[in-house]
């Protein structure tokens, strides 16, 4: 590392001589009105639903009472929110991308009624060239094709983490459900017999997201990264429609779609809730052709359904009943079959995180170690077979350390509570030599990497962003393509977190009210 650096100090040198929720109107809500205002509608809603917030602004004026539409998290999230009681009281209906997880998780009594308003299969958007390639732009494949073309080493794709994101999840349960081919939902017996082409399908997963949009966004901005990505169909209609060259592929032999119904709560906090949801539903029916326009497919019939709608068939299989079969199939896909991990996380030590700071850190730390870091919708630990980095910074770079995951095995986890009970607090904050250091160390060669930066303040060491920048860009391509998820905290420079995640494909995470545990845990999904 210090020749490393020392080529990284002459390198500047040279440089030198040559000269990073409830949303409101603009900002996500579909009313004038602000949370608390007295909306007569407030809906919970699926994030993947914003970009009806005209649509529904027409609903609105129409019908004459105030829709305020929600987005605090997905819908696996939400779901769970649900059961726990957090929406009693507090809004009125949800909108979530299905009901059929609110129905697994045994939280069904919390709504009122349902009307589905239209659906959204799971689906791959693949890039022109490789649909050409493999032959998809011709014929529907089937998952089994997938898994064949992955398995040959000519096919890569993302997918959401389906321990937090529906598409992922949907996509999941589909995928096993097809391959058992029974007719009937997944069981438990099933899941031995179709183990070994969801390993072939998924070792080629090069993308994981913690949320549909971003996994999206990162796609389309570096299309190196994969061939393909999973995600809503309608999503990806909109993204070729943007003129994005992608072919939208669904499974030929069945999916799970999200059917977004439109659910009063038992609970709701206004007693006109159910007439005013019912209305809602209603003239959301008889939109139609206006949900048709945004690549969903209608639950009625319509005069002029896209062609890209019609020109797939769409077999829709069943959803599992039984919550054991389901957390059975997320523990094999996080610690079997999806490609692991390659993870590292630089930690501030600096004389500012002294006291409650650096013991926060050290306890966040020990639960994703020792494997009692989860959410509402699961557990959120490192997983088996994940090689993960710690490597801490105070005036410099320390020491890192390093350890492929093995649960079966303390060694591999002891090495890492070493270190996490070593982090003291003193000194400067050399971060951004520290994840100079660390993007050069890191391995690329297998698995999905990523990069997260906590700090509790700026850089006062060196080099300065604009440096990095210049040395960054210098970096081989597949040290560029490992996204940086930076945790603003503190009085972190907010503005230069930002610019760094959006350099290196990452995602800026917001823990400046204090929440650092919930930071680290969402980022999970994306590692």
């Amino acid at each position: 590392m210090k020749k490393l650096w020392a080529a990284v100090m002459a390198m500047l040198a040279t440089l030198a001589l040559a000269g990073c929720s409830t949303q409101t109107i603009g900002s996500g809500s579909v009313s004038s009105q602000s949370k608390g205002s007295g909306a007569d509608l407030r809906i919970v809603a699926a994030t993947e639903l914003k970009d009806l917030q005209g649509l529904i602004a027409q609903a609105s004026e129409d019908l004459g009472f105030g829709i305020e539409l929600e987005f605090p998290a997905g819908t696996l999230e939400n779901s769970q929110a649900l059961k726990r009681g957090e929406f009693d009281g507090e809004v009125d209906a949800t909108w979530f991308a299905t009901n059929r997880y609110v129905n697994l998780i045994g939280a069904s009594a919390k709504l009122a009624d349902e009307t589905k308003i239209a659906t959204s299969p799971v689906a791959f958007g693949v890039w022109d060239e490789a649909a050409r390639r493999l032959g998809w732009d011709t014929q529907q494949p089937t998952w089994t094709d997938f898994a064949k073309a992955a398995e040959a080493g000519e096919f890569t794709f993302g997918m959401t983490n389906p321990s937090s994101s529906n598409s992922g999840f949907s996509a999941l349960v589909a995928v096993a459900t097809a391959l058992a081919d029974t007719g009937e939902a997944l069981s438990p017996g099933d899941l031995e017999k179709v183990s070994p082409t969801l390993q072939q399908l998924f070792q080629a997963q090069a993308m994981v997201s913690g949320s549909s949009g971003w996994l999206a966004e990162a796609f389309v901005a570096d299309p190196t990264r994969a061939d393909a990505i999973v995600n809503y169909e309608s999503t990806l209609h909109q993204l070729r429609e943007q003129g994005n060259p992608i072919q939208v592929v669904v499974p030929a032999d069945g999916v799970i779609s999200a059917d977004y119904p439109l659910s009063t709560l038992a609970e709701p906090a206004n007693p006109e809730a159910a007439q005013h949801v019912r209305e809602l539903a209603d003239w959301l029916m008889d939109h139609q052709e206006e949900i048709a326009s945004t690549f969903r497919r209608p639950v009625t019939q319509v005069g002029n359904l896209p062609s890209e709608l019609a020109n797939q068939q769409v077999i829709e299989l069943p959803f599992p009943a039984n919550q054991g079969v389901v957390d059975e199939l997320l523990y094999a896909y996080d610690n079997s079959y999806r490609a692991p991990g390659s993870t590292t996380f630089i930690l501030d030590t600096s004389g500012s995180m002294s006291g409650q700071r650096i013991e926060s850190l050290r306890s966040i730390m020990h639960s994703l170690v020792d494997g009692s870091a989860s959410t509402l919708t699961g557990d959120v630990s490192l997983r088996d077979r994940e090689k993960v980095t710690l490597w801490s910074f105070d005036d410099q770079p320390n020491e890192p350390v390093t350890s492929v995951v093995d649960r079966n095995n303390p060694e591999s986890l002891q090495v890492l509570t070493d270190y996490v009970d070593g982090l003291e607090a003193s000194g400067s904050t050399a971060m951004y030599r520290t994840l100079l250091d660390a993007l050069a160390y890191a391995d690329t060669s297998a698995g999905i990497p990523s990069i997260v930066v906590f700090s509790d303040g700026e850089d006062n060491v060196g080099p300065p962003m604009r440096d990095l920048k210049y040395v960054y860009a210098e970096y081989p391509e597949d040290k560029r393509r490992i996204p940086v998820f930076v945790i603003l905290y503190g009085s972190a420079n907010a503005s230069e977190m930002r610019e760094l995640a959006a350099m290196t494909g990452g995602k800026v995470f917001d823990a400046l009210g204090g929440d650092l545990e919930a930071a680290f845990k969402e980022i999970r999904g994306y590692q």
